[in-house]
């Protein structure tokens, strides 16, 4: 079978035109891969999604919309404050273990944030569930790349990235959205992914 025969019949298997132009045959991402990427999407969405929504936070808490709108600066300054605490906690700490723990912080803060009244009170839970996300973007691509194995590696990380894109395109307008419909505080009730089981 020549390349000229498998592109000219249509119900030729993928895999066996793989196979003639020397590439490897495609496989399914191990789940992992995919809950990783959901959870980038759902820290992404929680990122921004307070900017959709600073109007009726200030009028609940009764402040500025200039003052709501540090909910968003110190969320940034825990995200950059994260990423290298959790790289060097990473160097003891087992991968799994990692990303658990940022997990867990993760749905602490957005409960904080969820039932909270005082504005400074919401101001520290944002500030913890940044440090969360900063830690798991950072684990969560190397988690990904071993999980999917060096011959998929790349693909792996593009679907966790896929999922911090997709979370300014689609999350943040659903969450506002939401927000709208619900309340300022209902977008936080979002449940966190399910706990990954990547490979140590």
């Amino acid at each position: 079978m020549n390349l000229e025969y498998a592109s000219a019949t249509p119900h030729a298997p993928a895999e066996a035109v793989r196979a003639e132009v020397g590439q490897p045959p495609s496989a399914r991402l191990p789940l992992v891969v995919h809950v990783l990427a959901l959870g980038t999407f759902l820290m992404g969405t929680t990122e921004f999604v307070v900017a959709g929504l600073l109007p009726e936070i200030a009028g609940d808490l009764q402040v500025s919309a200039a003052q709501a709108g540090h909910l968003i600066t110190v969320f940034a300054v825990g995200t950059i404050v994260g990423a290298p605490l959790m790289a060097m906690l990473r160097l003891r700490l087992p991968t799994r273990l990692t990303l658990m723990l940022a997990l867990a912080v993760f749905a602490l803060g957005h409960v904080i944030v969820a039932v909270g009244s005082s504005f400074t009170l919401l101001l520290a839970a944002r500030f913890l569930t940044a440090i969360a996300t900063g830690a798991f973007r950072a684990v969560a691509n190397v988690a990904a790349t071993r999980a999917a194995g060096p011959a998929a590696s790349a693909r792996a990380l593009g679907l966790v990235g896929d999922g911090a894109m997709l979370a300014n395109v689609v999350g943040v307008p659903l969450g506002a959205f939401a927000g709208q419909l619900m309340g300022w505080r209902g977008p936080f009730w979002a449940p966190p992914p399910s706990r990954p089981r990547p490979s140590r």
